[in-house]
C-alpha cells in the first residue's frame, strides 16, 4: 500500500511541475469516457441513476455516494458503437483498502482505430495543376477547379483512453456522501496525456422518495498534454429524483427516475433549455422488476437518444442487455451492451469442481 501512495504522490508531483510552463485551455470536453462507458443497467436507464441505488458496479461512477453493503460482484461490458467504429470494455469491483473502508473500481476503455488523417491528401497545385508555379489558387487549402486529392496520401492513426474510478463513502447526518476520484490516461496517434479529476457525491432517503446530488470536476478537472498544454474542464452538477412504488401482492417494482444536469459553461443548441452559457437538461428512466429478479428499463439519454434493455440475476450472477437507439443526427446506426456479473467465490467454486 505504501508503494501505492509513493506512486500516486510522484505521479502528482510530476503532474505540477510539468504544469508550471504549461499554456492553458478551458475546453467543453476530455471527461466523455465516465459517461459513455459504463454497465448495460446503467446504460439502458439512460444514465440517469443519480437518486436510483442500484446494486451495479456503474452506479458508482454516477454517484459515488450509493452504498452496499455485500456487494461482491465483479461485473465485465463490452459495449460497440456507432456500427463497430467505437468499441470499450468496462471492469468493475469492489476492494478493501482497510478494515471496512470498501473502495469500489471502475476500469474503462474506449478505442478508436483506423482515423483517416486526410491532411496530406490535397494536391493544392493551382489550377494549372502544376507544383511550384504559385498561380492562383496554389497552397491556399482549397479544392480549386484543376486540383485533386490524391487518395494514396492519406494517414491512419488511432485513439486509446484509458480511465480509472475509485469511489469511497461515509454516511454524515443522513446522508450518505461519497468521493469519486477519476484517473485519465489519453493516447491519440503519437500525442500523450493524463488527467485527475475528482467528483463529490450526495444521497438521501426521504419519505417515500430518493434525492441525490452529484457535483463533477471539482474545483475543475484537467489534463497534460505532453507539449505542456493543460485542458481544464469547470465543474457541473447532476440532481436526480427517484419514487419507488411496490406492488408486492403482484411482486412487482416501479421505478421512475428523473435526472436534471445543470452546465453552467456548456449550452448547446440541443439544451432542453438554456440561459446564456448556462444550459438544463433532463433525462429519464424507468425500471420494472419482477421479483426482484427479472427487469425491464426504458429511458432516454443525456443526448436525446431512446435507450432500453433487460436483465436476470440471482443472488451470484447476473446478465444484463442494454439497447441505446441510433441518434437521429449522427446516422451511424444502433449499438448494443452486454453485461456479466459474477461473484468471484462462485467462479471459483465452480472451476474447483
Amino acid at each position: 500500500m505504501r508503494l501505492k501512495k509513493n506512486s500516486i504522490y510522484k505521479l502528482l508531483f510530476l503532474s505540477i511541475i510539468g504544469s508550471l510552463n504549461a499554456t492553458g485551455y478551458w475546453v467543453k470536453y476530455g471527461w466523455e469516457i465516465f459517461d459513455h462507458v459504463t454497465d448495460a443497467r446503467t446504460a439502458s436507464l439512460g444514465n440517469t441513476i443519480i437518486a436510483y441505488p442500484i446494486s451495479s458496479m456503474g452506479g458508482f461512477i454516477a454517484n459515488p455516494a450509493f452504498q452496499f453493503d455485500n456487494h461482491s460482484i465483479v461485473e465485465l461490458t463490452h459495449q460497440s458503437r456507432f456500427a463497430g467504429m467505437v468499441n470499450s470494455d468496462y471492469v468493475g469491483f469492489r476492494k478493501e483498502i482497510r478494515k471496512n473502508v470498501p473502495v469500489h473500481f471502475s476500469i474503462l476503455y474506449e478505442g478508436i482505430g483506423k482515423i483517416p488523417d486526410t491532411r496530406s491528401m490535397l494536391l493544392d497545385w493551382g489550377a494549372d495543376g502544376v507544383f511550384g508555379t504559385q498561380d492562383s489558387g496554389e497552397g491556399n487549402g482549397i479544392i480549386d477547379e484543376g486540383e485533386r486529392l490524391n487518395v494514396d496520401s492519406i494517414k491512419y492513426f488511432s485513439q486509446h483512453i484509458f480511465g480509472l474510478h475509485g469511489a469511497f463513502n461515509k454516511t454524515w447526518h443522513q446522508w450518505q456522501v461519497g468521493i469519486g476520484t477519476k484517473l485519465l490516461l489519453h493516447f491519440i496517434d503519437d500525442h500523450h496525456a493524463i488527467g485527475i479529476g475528482l467528483d463529490l457525491g450526495f444521497f438521501r432517503h426521504f419519505n417515500g422518495f430518493n434525492f441525490g446530488f452529484v457535483l463533477r470536476n471539482i474545483p475543475s478537472s484537467g489534463i497534460l498534454w505532453e507539449n505542456g498544454t493543460i485542458e481544464g474542464t469547470l465543474p457541473n452538477i447532476d440532481l436526480g429524483f427517484n419514487v419507488p412504488i411496490n406492488m408486492i401482492n403482484y411482486g412487482l417494482e416501479f421505478n421512475p427516475i428523473l435526472s436534471i444536469r445543470v452546465n453552467p459553461y456548456n449550452r448547446s443548441l440541443d439544451s432542453d433549455i438554456g440561459f446564456g452559457t448556462m444550459s438544463i437538461d433532463t433525462v429519464i428512466g424507468m425500471e420494472c422488476k419482477y421479483d426482484n429478479n427479472l427487469a425491464v428499463r426504458i429511458g432516454r439519454n443525456p443526448l436525446g437518444t431512446m435507450v432500453g434493455g433487460i436483465g436476470i440475476s440471482w443472488k451470484r450472477i447476473s446478465m444484463d442487455y442494454g439497447f441505446l437507439s441510433e441518434d437521429s443526427n449522427s446516422g451511424l446506426g444502433n449499438h448494443h451492451l452486454i453485461t456479466l456479473g459474477f461473484s468471484p467465490d462462485w467462479l471459483v467454486e465452480k472451476v474447483s469442481r
